[in-house]
């Protein structure tokens, strides 16, 4: 009753604050992709609240009755105004329950600035709402190499693959899926199949212009490396300077770091995955993203290619033309 009632005043707080989903600063990442710490980072530069993965189906209701998948895509142009209504809603902190609002305490939501939306299953949808809302900060699309969340995933333990075949029939356009559904489906290990299903999820965002253009790409192996580099590049895309104190905040660990042993040394930490794998085991998983063509990542730690430029994108900046007729707050 208390954490209702606790889900119900920040609800109420957010909707009498004006919040929409164009106020949104939204990160779009992976399980296990290093993003509590980066939310964590960012919710230091100012006062923020983190909504907490809004698109979670045991967690979310509403999201469940759509019939999304847990690795929902949405083609960049599909026309589903239903789903755009929710995925408002959701950014605009419109659906708060106990999962979605534990990250931050009730009084952050109170006083936020800014409203985090930490989304570890957008990724296959980002092109989509890029087309369908007007963010006032550019969303970040924040990766990790693909071996380094399946070595995280399966070490955690809680990452099962069992599910996998139900999840790539289920949802809206699970019919455009087909061929790398049954692909994913031929694979025999777990860490082939969760870098398979990364693929498939990433590639959306990863090929599409419009998303190089108005997100942020940012790689873990990176920010860890030059953290003021990245922080840096990040608020110059938003058209501000970089909160001072704010890069104190990336030699900590979060609250999910498993293994803080490494945090001071950025090429052991980024390469920890190599200790998990054997070569076979990293041939194999190489050898699927060459099937799915990623090119971001190969069998070395670092990405292999120089995130995109990135039009900055204040309030009235670089718009898709679709976005930019959609209603205001």
């Amino acid at each position: 009753m208390k954490q209702l009632a606790r889900a119900r005043l920040i609800e109420t707080a957010l909707r009498v604050r004006g919040f929409c989903a164009e106020d949104a600063v939204l990160l779009s990442c992976d399980p296990r992709s290093g993003s509590t710490w980066l939310s964590e980072v960012l919710c230091a530069a100012e006062p923020s609240a983190v909504i907490w993965e809004p698109f979670h189906l045991e967690h979310a209701p509403r999201v469940r009755a759509f019939g999304f998948a847990w690795r929902q895509i949405i083609p960049p142009d599909a026309d589903w105004p239903e789903a755009e209504t929710l995925v408002r809603a959701i950014l605009a902190g419109r659906h708060i329950n106990s999962w979605t609002g534990w990250a931050s305490p009730a009084a952050d939501f109170l006083r936020a600035r800014q409203l985090l939306v930490k989304c570890c299953r957008a990724n296959g949808f980002l092109p989509w709402m890029l087309r369908r809302i007007a963010f006032r900060r550019a969303p970040i699309h924040f990766l990790r190499h693909p071996f380094a969340i399946a070595a995280s995933q399966l070490r955690m333990g809680n990452f099962s693959t069992g599910g996998m075949d139900a999840d790539l029939a289920r949802g809206r356009y699970a019919g455009a899926g087909t061929d790398t559904a049954r692909y994913i489906r031929s694979l025999t290990s777990d860490e082939e199949r969760i870098v398979a299903m990364w693929c498939r999820v990433q590639q959306p965002a990863l090929e599409d212009p419009l998303t190089q253009a108005q997100a942020v790409r940012m790689h873990y192996e990176t920010l860890i490396a030059e953290p003021a580099q990245e922080i840096g590049r990040l608020f110059a895309a938003w058209d501000r300077p970089v909160p001072a104190g704010v890069l104190a905040h990336t030699g900590k660990a979060s609250r999910m770091t498993m293994d803080a042993s490494q945090l001071g040394n950025p090429a052991a930490q980024a390469g920890k995955w190599q200790q998990a794998f054997s070569d076979r085991q990293v041939s194999r998983m190489s050898r699927v993203l060459r099937h799915f063509g990623v090119t971001v990542y190969d069998e070395s730690i670092l990405p292999k290619e120089t995130a995109p430029a990135v039009s900055g994108l204040s309030a009235a900046k670089g718009r898709h033309p679709a976005a930019a007729g959609g209603p205001a707050c």
